[in-house]
């Protein structure tokens, strides 16, 4: 090897290796990562949940930490106050410009960017009255109903859909129940949630619309608050040990309707209408981390600014 970049190389291990560690001694010293929820039981989130403590449990070197949940389920806009008040540590959350202004994206999409990929919850007596509509211009004559703080909200708005904005409420109670009662057209929710809004719900008045799919550049990650630039490091760290290991991939694959949320993406049968999405400046080549595992872990060490944290001390 030339001596030169022989020489680099030890001096470019040298600053990784001085980095990390002090990344690690930065570390919050109580080892208590408080994670946020919109609901009191934990079946959602589950994933989230699961991800965030396996990314801590194989990333050691940064210490023994405990994963807590916030006591009080909230909405996405008190979670973000939450963080920014220093009351929790991590909330899970689709992006915009101004969630990754006020705290630390870990920029990996949690849901393969299926959290862009939405259909429609719609009452049964509607399904006949959209198999009829043909564009994206006959969808936006329909009123829809979405969370009045979700990013969501403003993506459809913007793009000229009747929108009207909801409270966030239990489970989504009241947004289902404008579907229930017609006073909306539909409730659009990503692929991955669907199913197990409505199983939870089981009601005869909700179904899920069989002809049409939106689609816009949408990404779900972990932010975490600001102070804590070593807990986005550790956790970075741990989704590229993950990813490595097959073992995110297993994860996500775990659950039913995450694989009908594949089915749904991948048929050939809905009419796919691509729109945009005024809250994300960038698109992202690696949103599926299962199918671009290679991308996605060169993204995390990108984030993280330095190499030799992407190696896994097994390795």
């Amino acid at each position: 090897m030339n001596i030169a970049i022989k020489a680099f190389l030890l001096l470019s291990i040298a600053a990784s290796t001085a980095l990390t560690n002090a990344a690690i001694a930065s570390s919050s010293p109580d080892n208590t990562v408080v994670l946020t929820r919109a609901f009191a039981d934990d079946t959602y989130g589950e994933y989230q949940i699961t991800v965030l403590k396996r990314a801590l449990d194989v990333t050691p070197e940064y210490g023994d930490t405990t994963l807590k949940l916030h006591p009080q389920p909230m909405s996405q806009s008190r979670q973000m106050r939450t963080l920014l008040n220093g009351k929790a540590d991590v909330m899970w959350s689709v992006t915009s410009q101004s969630r990754e202004e006020k705290l630390i994206p870990v920029r990996l999409p949690l849901l393969r960017g299926y959290s862009g990929h939405r259909v429609f919850v719609v009452n049964p007596a509607k399904q006949t009255e959209f198999q009829r509509a043909a564009s994206l211009d006959e969808l936006k004559q329909k009123q829809f109903v979405q969370g009045a703080d979700w990013p969501d909200f403003t993506i459809l708005e913007a793009n000229g859909f009747g929108v009207i904005g909801e409270t966030w409420s239990t489970w989504f109670t009241s947004m289902y129940l404008l579907v229930e009662r017609d006073v909306v057209d539909g409730f659009p929710r990503n692929v991955i949630e669907i199913h197990d809004g409505i199983r939870r719900l089981n009601s005869k008045k909700l179904t899920i619309e069989g002809r049409h799919l939106l689609s816009y550049p949408n990404y779900e990650y972990f932010f975490v608050r600001g102070d804590r630039q070593a807990l986005a490091d550790r956790i970075r760290l741990g989704l590229i040990r993950l990813i490595k290991s097959g073992e995110l991939a297993q994860i996500f694959n775990s659950n039913e309707t995450r694989q009908l949320a594949n089915e749904i993406v991948n048929a050939t049968n809905r009419l796919v209408h691509k729109v945009n999405n005024p809250l994300n400046s960038y698109q992202l080549t690696y949103a599926d981390s299962i199918n671009t595992p290679e991308l996605a872990v060169k993204a995390m060490e990108k984030e993280m600014g330095y190499m030799s944290l992407a190696i896994d001390s097994s390795d």
